[in-house]
Order: C-alpha cells, then sequence, then structure tokens
C-alpha cells in the first residue's frame, strides 16, 4: 500500500492504483484503466460548510438522477448518489468536515459497472482527515 496526501487528508492506495494531481483535484486511477476517482478538496475561508452548503453543491445531480442517501466516510458525513449519465457509470459522494468540502467522484464505462466497486470503497475506507490542517 502506498499513502496519498493532500493539504488536508491521508488515503492509502493499492499498489495496482496510481494517484496524479492538478491544481484542485487529485485523480486515482487503476492500471487496467477501467475507472478513476476524482477528489476535490474546498476549503471555505470563515466558518463551517453546512447543510445547506453541502446540499447546494448537490442540488443539481438530485434534480437530474433523484434523491441522494446519507453517508459517513471517517469524520466527514455528507451524501452519496450512483447514477449512469452518457455511457458512463458515475458514483458522487459530497461530503464536509468543519470547514472542508470534499467532492469525490468515482466513474467508468457503463459496460465496467460494478467491476472496482469494492476496490474503490476499500481506497475510500482508508480516508482520513488531518485534524490539524495547515493554514493557506
Amino acid at each position: 500500500m502506498r499513502v496519498v496526501e493532500s493539504q488536508w487528508w491521508i488515503i492509502e492506495l493499492p499498489d495496482e492504483w496510481e494517484a496524479d494531481q492538478d491544481e484542485e483535484t487529485i485523480i486515482i486511477s487503476d492500471e487496467d484503466g477501467v475507472g478513476e476517482i476524482a477528489i476535490t478538496t474546498l476549503k471555505k475561508e470563515a466558518g463551517l460548510v453546512d447543510e445547506a452548503e453541502l446540499h447546494d453543491y448537490l442540488s443539481d445531480i438530485v434534480e437530474l438522477f433523484g434523491p441522494a442517501e446519507s453517508t459517513q466516510m471517517a469524520e466527514l458525513s455528507g451524501y452519496y448518489i450512483a447514477y449512469k449519465e452518457d455511457g458512463d457509470a458515475v458514483r458522487e459522494w459530497y461530503l464536509r468536515y468543519d470547514n472542508l468540502l470534499v467532492l469525490i467522484t468515482y466513474s467508468c464505462d457503463y459496460n465496467n459497472a460494478g467491476m472496482d466497486d469494492s476496490a474503490v470503497d476499500e481506497i475510500l475506507g482508508t480516508l482520513f482527515i488531518k485534524l490539524d490542517q495547515p493554514e493557506e
């Protein structure tokens, strides 16, 4: 297992998965190219991310694909939704912790739907928030 670390969180990756990072998003993909996980973390300048703000990010997806279910991931709480769009199977998590909004998307070709679900769940199960977040 390898560790991928952002400014706000740490996650473990199996050897057959790799991570790349751009300015705002970390992309995690498996070696066979079936799908990828994108993790974007937004930090609110002042105050906590509240339920209304979380719903704002989620509202368009819910309107198109139906209700999301409540979920918990490590210290994060929020919503999970799965849907199919433009030939892709998509799983999304909209999560918050303190002043952080963490958006996670796993997508793959519709024909490969479900193939990596257990691996993705296992990877995301290792996610934890750095409780002493650095100042920007």
